[in-house]
C-alpha cells in the first residue's frame, strides 16, 4: 500500500492545543488500516512541531528576563540572540562609506563585505580574472597614519613641569671620577593631570585715597557687585555649583560636605538659594535662546517628567513636565510644566512659526499640525518596535530591520560627506525612495499574517498608522530620520534626576529648566560652560548693557578665532578678566 511521504503527512492535531482523543482515534484508524508509515510520519511531524513551539517558547522566556543594553544596533541583536543565524553585521560603515567614497566611488556604489564598493566588485565578477596592476608609488609620512594608544596632549593644556634629578651616587663619572655637569632636561613622558580643587576666602579690599594737603577729601573704591548682595558665597563657587549640579548631576548637599570636609562651612541652603539667584541673573540669555529657537527653520521637541514637591499634593510630590525645544541643532530651550497636557505645548508654540518640526508620534503633538503636513515621524521609535519584536524571539522582524540598516546608511553617507541641503535631498529621492518602498511594500506583505496584539504587529501598526510622517524626509531636507538628538540631550537631566529626586518648588523646576538651556547650548554650540559663564557673569556685574557682546555665538566665534591665533586667554580661569574689569 502506497502512504504519502513525512513532508505530506497528514495533521494529527494542533500542536499548540493537541487533542488527545483526535490523535487516539487517528492511531487506531492507522493501525486498523495498516499505515504504520503514515503514522510514524504524522507521530513523527507532530513532535517536531511540538518540540519547535517549545524552543521558541524557552527563547521568548529567557528574552524577558535577560537585562537588555541600550544598543539596538544590529550586531548587538546578532550578539545576544543565538537564534540569529547570520553572518556578522556592522552597523557602523555605511554603504559606500569606505575608502573608496572618498576616492572616487560613485555615491551609489555599496561596499562588500571584503570592503570594496560594489561596482568593484560587479566589475571582478564580469571580467573574470585580471592582471595586477602595479603598486601605486609609496607616499611619505608615517606609516601608520591612524595610530592608536598613547594620544597627544592638545597644545593649549598648560604644561607643568616635574623635574626628576639624577641620584647623588651616580653624579660622579666612573671613569674619570670627577663631578658631572648639567646638560639639559629631557621630557621623556607627558601625564595628563589634575589640580585638587580647593577653598579659599576671597578678601575685597577697597582702595581709600585721601588729599595730603587738606585730608578733607577721601574717596573709597566702590566694592564691585555679587550675584547675591552681601552674600557669603563668591562667583566662582556659584557656577561651579550651576555646572555640577544640573550638568552633572552632583546634590548641593554633596557639595557641601565636601566644603565642610576641608574646614570651610557651607550650608547646602545658601548654595542653592545662591545658586538660584545667578540662574536669575542669566536671564536675558535664556531669553535670547528662547528667540532664536522661535526663528529657527527646523524645529524638534520631546518631553520627560520632573518631579515637584507639593505640600497640596495628598502624596507630598507631584510630576510635572520638562519640554526640550530645539531649533536649527544650535538651540535647545528647556520649558517647565506642571502637566504635560498639550495646553502648555499650544502656550509655548503660540505666535512661532514652524516650517519643519520633528517629534514622536504621540498624541499630545497633534496640536502643533492639525493638517498634519509639516510634522515628520521619528524611525527610531518605528525601528525600536521591530527590535523588541526580535527580542521576544520572532525573526519575522529581522527582515524590516535589515531594511532600516539601508535607509540610516544612505543619510550617514551624506553627512559624512558634508553634503548640503539640496545635494542630500536629491540623494534621499535618488536612493532612499527605492528602500522606502521596499520597506513599505514589506509592511503591507506581513500585516495580514501578523497577529495584531504581538510585538511585531505592534510595530507594522506603529508604521501604518505614522506612514505619512515617516515619509516626510524624503521631501524636507532639513529632517533628520530620527529625533535622537533631543532625545539625548534629554538624557542627562533623565539621569541627573536619579540623584537628586525632585526640585522644591515650581520655582526650582523653572529654575532648572533655565539652567539646562544655558549647558546644553553650550554644549551644542561646543563651547566650555565654565569659561562661558565666567565670561558673562563678570561683565554682567560690572553693568555691560550690550547684549550682543553676551550671546553665546559671540563667546564661540571669539574661541574659534582665538584658537586658530593660538591664543588662550578665553579658556583660562577668567580671574584676570574680573580683576580688569573691577578695576
Amino acid at each position: 500500500m502506497t502512504t504519502k511521504p513525512a513532508s505530506e503527512a497528514p495533521s494529527v492535531t494542533s500542536a499548540i492545543a493537541p487533542n488527545l482523543d483526535a490523535v487516539r482515534s487517528f492511531v487506531e484508524e492507522a493501525i486498523a488500516k495498516r499505515s504504520f508509515t503514515m503514522l510514524v510520519a504524522a507521530i513523527v511531524g507532530l513532535i517536531a512541531r511540538m518540540a519547535r513551539l517549545n524552543y521558541e517558547l524557552n527563547a521568548r522566556l529567557v528574552s524577558k528576563q535577560r537585562k537588555r543594553p541600550p544598543s539596538e544596533s544590529f550586531r548587538r541583536l546578532q550578539q545576544e540572540l543565538p537564534f540569529l543565524a547570520k553572518e556578522p553585521d556592522n552597523d557602523v560603515v555605511p554603504p559606500g562609506a569606505s575608502d573608496t567614497a572618498s576616492s572616487g566611488a560613485g555615491a551609489g556604489d555599496v561596499a562588500s563585505s571584503d570592503g570594496t564598493s560594489g561596482a568593484d566588485a560587479s566589475d571582478e565578477g564580469a571580467s573574470g580574472s585580471q592582471p595586477e596592476s602595479k603598486d601605486p608609488k609609496k607616499r611619505r609620512g608615517p606609516k601608520n597614519p591612524d595610530p592608536h594608544g598613547r594620544p597627544k596632549l592638545p597644545e593649549h593644556l598648560l604644561r607643568v613641569p616635574a623635574i626628576h634629578r639624577v641620584a647623588d651616587d651616580d653624579r660622579t663619572c666612573p671613569t674619570c671620577e670627577v663631578a658631572t655637569e648639567f646638560v639639559t632636561l629631557k621630557t621623556t613622558a607627558e601625564v595628563l593631570d589634575i589640580e585638587p580643587m580647593k577653598f579659599i576666602v576671597r578678601e575685597h579690599q577697597c582702595e581709600v585715597v585721601a588729599c595730603p594737603l587738606c585730608r578733607a577729601y577721601v574717596r573709597v573704591a566702590e566694592r564691585p557687585d555679587q550675584v547675591v548682595d552681601r552674600g557669603i558665597l563668591g562667583e566662582e563657587l556659584l557656577i561651579q555649583t550651576m555646572v555640577e549640579h544640573y550638568g552633572e548631576a552632583v546634590p548641593f548637599e554633596r557639595i557641601a560636605r565636601r566644603a565642610r570636609e576641608q574646614g570651610a562651612p557651607l550650608s547646602p541652603k545658601t548654595l542653592a538659594a545662591s545658586t538660584g539667584k545667578l540662574i536669575d541673573l542669566l536671564d536675558p540669555i535664556v531669553k535670547h535662546i528662547d528667540a532664536q529657537w522661535a526663528k529657527s527653520d527646523s524645529k524638534a521637541l520631546d518631553a520627560t517628567s520632573i518631579r515637584v514637591l507639593d505640600v497640596e499634593h495628598p502624596l507630598g510630590i507631584r510630576t510635572g513636565t520638562l519640554w526640550l525645544l530645539e531649533g536649527d541643532h544650535r538651540y535647545a530651550r528647556f520649558r517647565f510644566a506642571p502637566s504635560g497636557h498639550d495646553d502648555h505645548l499650544e502656550r509655548f508654540f503660540a505666535g512661532v512659526p514652524i516650517a519643519s518640526l520633528m517629534c514622536d508620534g504621540s498624541a499630545t503633538h497633534n496640536c502643533l499640525d492639525p493638517s498634519d503636513s509639516i510634522r515628520g515621524g521619528c524611525h527610531a521609535h518605528a525601528r525600536r518596535r521591530l527590535v523588541a519584536a526580535v527580542r521576544v524571539g520572532d525573526v519575522r522582524a529581522v527582515e524590516g530591520i535589515e531594511i532600516y540598516k539601508k535607509l540610516f546608511a544612505v543619510d550617514a553617507l551624506s553627512k559624512k560627506l558634508g553634503e548640503s541641503l539640496d545635494e542630500r535631498l536629491a540623494r534621499r529621492r535618488r536612493e532612499s525612495t527605492p528602500i522606502f518602498e521596499e520597506l513599505r511594500a514589506w509592511i503591507a506583505a506581513k500585516r495580514p499574517d501578523v497577529e495584531p496584539k504581538s510585538p511585531l504587529g505592534d510595530a507594522l501598526r506603529y508604521m501604518h498608522r505614522q506612514w505619512k510622517r515617516l515619509a516626510r524626509f524624503l521631501d524636507d531636507p532639513r529632517m533628520e530620520l530620527t529625533n535622537n538628538e533631543v532625545e539625548r540631550d534629554l538624557r542627562g537631566h533623565v539621569l541627573n534626576r536619579k540623584t537628586w529626586l525632585f526640585c522644591g518648588h515650581e520655582e526650582s523646576a523653572r529654575r532648572t529648566a533655565d539652567a539646562l538651556t544655558i549647558l546644553v547650548t553650550c554644549r551644542k554650540l561646543g563651547i566650555d560652560a565654565r569659561a562661558y559663564l565666567r565670561h558673562i557673569v563678570a561683565r554682567l556685574l560690572a553693568g555691560e548693557t550690550n547684549l550682543e557682546a553676551l550671546l553665546p555665538e559671540t563667546f564661540a566665534a571669539r574661541v574659534a578665532r582665538d584658537s586658530v591665533d593660538g591664543k588662550r586667554d578665553v579658556i583660562d580661569d577668567g580671574r584676570s578678566e574680573q580683576n580688569a574689569i573691577a578695576a
